[in-house]
């Protein structure tokens, strides 16, 4: 079925992408870094899980991290954790390489890892990840879902693990998601010359929304699938409304598989209650109510000098243009925003609807 509430698994439940799954998997059997970009809801986390479907791989998934402030190295070890519990019944040798590092325990399927000063060097578990892969004659997947949220880590950086990883452990292909995509590579700091990632080759993939032809190709095959007709005039306000983000499109298609004529306005109406909680999240982490005013000047697109206006408009002051950069920079490296030319724009179709009456 294409109209699901969770990420395909199976490169079978995907639709389209053959271009980004080709390109992905020749990127983990050549490449020790893939990054995988793309706005919310796109479907990075489902083109990364069919592609390796069945491959040798480690999945963490740093979404849950999303609303915390901060994170620890022991908050880190224990998503590793609820991964390593799914493999180690399936694979007892990862369990007798981790049991030999110090801070590390394995009984039966399970795995503790020690916190505070005794807690294990990760790169020494990448290290047994590496020489697992290399006995098993496969390339290991290491995949981060929305690794920017590791830049949150506090009193351990991974950088050096991960450089270390990039240059000597040739048995893992590392595969990062984001969609902070400008958060993301800050975190990495891959043209930070004092950065262990510098000057280090990765491939990158870039996923946008649908076109409005694929939009429809999607809306339509998926009724089909469940058996029931829909107007087409219904498929052309959904894909007027959600724009090509197939997580939308989907959510509007299971619901309109029930009940089609108010299937859209709901769709719309929690899909906007969604992101203007995602987005008053960030404005309270960040502390200014000023990227309200930002977002909503650049709902449909707006210069960087309309932006300084009506942010001096709004609050009858001078406002300086370092400031103006700074916000701007800040909602496009967390995703809010894109810069196309000299236009920054809000690309999330629902997040455009929420603003029009968004308080934070």
């Amino acid at each position: 079925m294409l109209f699901r509430d969770r990420p395909a698994e199976r490169l079978e439940e995907l639709f389209d992408r053959e271009e980004e799954v080709r390109r992905l998997l020749n990127a983990v059997n050549s490449s020790a870094l893939t990054l995988i970009l793309g706005m919310r809801r796109v479907g990075k986390t489902s083109v990364v899980k069919a592609a390796t479907y069945g491959k040798l791989r480690i999945y963490i998934d740093a979404r849950y991290f999303e609303e915390k402030r901060y994170i620890s190295y022991g908050d880190l070890l224990e998503a590793l954790r609820k991964e390593l519990r799914r493999l180690l019944p399936l694979h007892k040798r990862l369990g007798e390489l981790l049991s030999k590092i110090r801070g590390v325990s394995v009984a039966g399927v399970d795995v503790k890892f020690e916190i505070g000063r005794n807690a294990p060097s990760f790169a020494e578990i990448l290290e047994a990840f590496d020489q697992w892969a290399r006995e098993q004659g496969e390339r290991l997947v290491l995949i981060i879902d929305e690794a920017q949220e590791l830049a949150k880590l506090r009193g351990r950086t991974l950088l050096p693990p991960l450089g270390y990883a990039y240059d000597n452990l040739r048995n893992i292909s590392m595969v990062f998601t984001g969609s902070k995509a400008g958060l993301l590579l800050r975190f990495l700091r891959l043209e930070d010359p004092h950065s262990p990632l510098f000057g280090r080759y990765f491939e990158k993939i870039e996923l946008g929304p649908f076109s409005r032809e694929l939009s429809v190709q999607f809306l339509t095959k998926g009724f089909e699938e469940a058996g029931v007709r829909v107007s087409r005039e219904l498929i052309d306000r959904a894909v007027d409304e959600l724009d090509g983000v197939v997580g939308w499109l989907a959510y509007f298609g299971l619901r309109a598989v029930k009940k089609p004529d108010t299937a859209l306005e709901e769709t719309i109406e929690y899909a906007a209650r969604l992101a203007a909680a995602e987005f008053c999240n960030f404005v309270q982490y960040m502390g200014s109510q000023r990227y309200i005013h930002v977002a909503k000047v650049c709902k449909n697109g707006a210069r960087w000098s309309e932006v300084k206006r009506y942010l001096q408009a709004v609050e009858g002051k001078p406002i300086t243009d370092y400031e103006v950069t700074k916000l701007l920079k800040n909602l496009v490296d967390y995703g809010f925003l894109e810069k196309r030319g000299e236009i920054y724009l809000v690309p999330d179709p629902v997040l455009r609807t929420a603003l029009q009456s968004l308080r934070c």
